[in-house]
């Protein structure tokens, strides 16, 4: 199964909306078969701060024993103004245009998918296969350094 695959089954079966209040860190097994379900998934730990949930020893461990894991978290997102840096770019939360998201994460050592999906348009999710970059997307990728 491929990571995209992987990654838009698994958002498929979480069933956590765009407003939860914690991330969540989600041991996936079984990814060689063509078809998961909910009864490979086991949610492992979950914290308000998702770079603190990233950076715990159950998330390093979750990372080696798992097949995969899945990271999930909400918060706002917002345009980004073409020609700014990050450094001039208004916080997602303080934008005029910010919309609730989930985002769901799933990586292995070598691949990594994500999933978002915005609260006022939940049918119409944007799937990324391993072009994610900036913070979170360094923290996950860290999980699987030695």
């Amino acid at each position: 199964m491929s990571i995209m695959a992987l990654a838009s089954k698994v958002d498929e079966l979480i069933t956590l909306p765009a407003d939860q209040g914690t991330a969540k860190l989600i041991a996936v097994f079984g990814t060689n078969e063509l078809e998961i379900t909910s009864d490979d998934l086991a949610q492992v730990a979950e914290h308000g701060d998702v770079y603190d949930l990233l950076e715990s020893d159950i998330a390093r461990s979750t990372a080696q024993f798992a097949d995969a894991i899945t990271l999930v978290t909400c918060g706002w997102a917002s345009p980004i103004a073409e020609g700014q840096s990050d450094d001039e770019q208004v916080a997602p939360s303080q934008h005029p245009e910010r919309r609730r998201v989930r985002l769901v994460v799933t990586a292995t050592r070598e691949h990594t998918a994500s999933v978002l999906r915005f609260s006022d348009d939940w049918d119409n999710p944007i799937t990324d296969e391993g072009h994610a970059r900036g913070s979170l997307a360094d923290a996950v990728r860290e999980l699987f350094q030695d």
